[in-house]
């Protein structure tokens, strides 16, 4: 074995113990994510120093960052939360996102933060939800087709596509805002374009039992056509000078309506092997190598900035919790608020964009990270509190849920 391989097999047995760990770990409550990072830090240069991110794991860990907006993605169920439940999300958001960029001008003001474009991730950060963890915690716990099931669903779905469309404007490097947002808009365009072409090709019953039948033989064409579908709308993101993750993010809604109306529980279980089995883990296992923890937990300022960026996440997530009042209990409310605040996978995204153009510090990076890390960690927990009467209990982990989750439920 060459020395360069090294490093990717070390970062594939982080991968594969992170599972391990988190079930004998259990009583933690540790999602996955939380320990691949982990494993990342300890492999890397601020522990062991026995892995460098090389030219391989680079694309590997691309590729596994794409897979995780694309999953998010395919878990978008538009038609089910149409109507009041998007509607709400929606106005929540926007007045997070205006809390949450006020909090960020405050730390630029109060030097916290070393300039404006730190304090545009930071503030966008505040604003995001994580998607890709909560759905699967909504299913374990039986909730995902409720009432208060569909609020999450909203938030979850305007808080993650929401920042991913301003970080694709607002953080190019090659464009102004004014030519990004038309290059952005005619992406959309034409993948609304593709989705029409494609569903009024595929909805024809002939050719959706053709693909139902295929998923059970050695073609596997449906798994092949959604990957194509994913590296399609990743080139054409690229091709705009758009970030990846709205292109996979794109692929993965394309995907989830032309299975709309057809069983898809296979198709899931097998995109999830190749996503959760594979790739992402090597995304979050690399993200941790790069990871300056040495910046974050070895000052006091480090420490400080941590609690802000977690107290930031609250705080902006503060318009949820009174708009939720309106429509359902204070409870629900408050778990709604406390679990639109949980966020890792996005945050991971955009400070490792911001921080490898130089606009965005080691220490500012892993702070952020760091606050995710926690978010994912504690809300969920807060929430089960406030929603235990409102909840079942704990239930066993669902056939096709995702490592990605609390594996004790809600």
């Amino acid at each position: 074995m060459s020395i360069a391989a090294l490093p990717t097999l070390l970062v594939f047995s982080a991968a594969a113990v992170a599972p391990v760990l988190g079930m004998r770990l259990r009583k933690l409550g540790l999602p996955a994510v939380v320990i691949e990072l982990a494993l990342g830090v300890l492999l890397g240069p601020q522990v062991l120093a026995w892995v460098e991110i090389n030219s391989t794991l680079e694309a590997m860990a691309g590729l596994g960052m794409a897979m995780l907006f694309f999953l998010a993605g395919c878990e978008i169920d538009l038609p089910a939360i149409q109507g009041r439940p998007l509607r709400g999300a929606l106005s929540a958001w926007l007045l997070s996102l205006g809390l949450g960029m006020g909090l960020a001008w405050l730390g630029l003001q109060e030097g916290w933060l070393s300039g404006s474009t730190a304090a545009l991730v930071v503030g966008l950060a505040f604003s995001s939800t994580a998607l890709g963890i909560l759905v699967p915690m909504l299913r374990d716990a039986e909730v995902l087709d409720s009432f208060f099931g569909r609020q999450v669903m909203a938030a979850g779905v305007v808080g993650e596509l929401g920042p991913i469309l301003l970080m694709s404007v607002l953080l190019s490097t090659r464009f102004g805002a004014g030519q990004q947002s038309l290059l952005v808009l005619a992406f959309l365009l034409l993948v609304l374009l593709l989705a029409w072409a494609l569903a009024r090709r595929v909805r024809i019953p002939r050719y959706l039992q053709a693909l139902q039948r295929a998923l059970t033989q050695s073609s596997q064409l449906p798994v092949r056509i959604a990957m194509l579908l994913l590296c399609l709308l990743a080139y054409l993101a690229e091709s705009f000078e758009i970030d990846l993750a709205l292109g996979a993010l794109a692929a993965g809604m394309i995907v989830r309506v032309l299975t709309q109306d057809s069983p898809t529980h296979l198709l899931q279980e097998k995109l999830d092997g190749i996503g959760f089995g594979f790739l992402v883990p090597i995304f979050f296992v690399c993200s941790g190598v790069k990871l300056d923890v040495a910046a974050v937990l070895g000052s006091a300022s480090g420490w400080r900035l941590t609690g802000l960026c977690l107290a930031g996440l609250l705080l902006a997530h503060l318009p949820m919790f009174l708009l939720g009042l309106r429509r359902m209990p204070a409870r629900e409310a408050l778990g709604l608020s406390l679990l639109s605040a949980t966020t890792l996978s996005l945050i991971v995204a955009m400070t490792g964009i911001a921080r490898e153009s130089g606009r965005m510090n080691s220490a500012e990076a892993g702070a952020l990270v760091m606050a995710g890390v926690l978010s994912v960690v504690l809300l969920p927990r807060l929430a089960s509190f406030a929603l235990r009467k409102v909840f079942k209990q704990p239930q066993p982990v669902a056939k096709h849920a995702s490592p990605y989750t609390d594996q004790d439920g809600l």
